[in-house]
């Protein structure tokens, strides 16, 4: 009596079509993301702007003259 060894998958295998629509998800998820760190390191330039936009504002607002 002849036996053949062969190997069972412990966890079945994903389709190919399976497989890409999680990879592009994935894709999309993390370029997104990246690009909102990226959008988020101008916010520091951005208040310092506006801080200084408002200061300028204020100080051009007192209409009275100093002694």
């Amino acid at each position: 009596m002849k036996t053949h060894n062969q190997a069972i998958p412990l966890t079945p295998a994903n389709s190919n079509g399976e497989s890409r629509i999680i990879k592009t998800a994935a894709l999309f998820t993390f370029r997104g993301l990246r690009a909102i760190v990226e959008a988020a390191k101008t916010v520091p330039g951005l208040v310092v702007d506006a801080a200084s936009d408002v200061r300028d504002a204020w100080e051009e607002s007192n209409s009275s003259p100093k002694p």
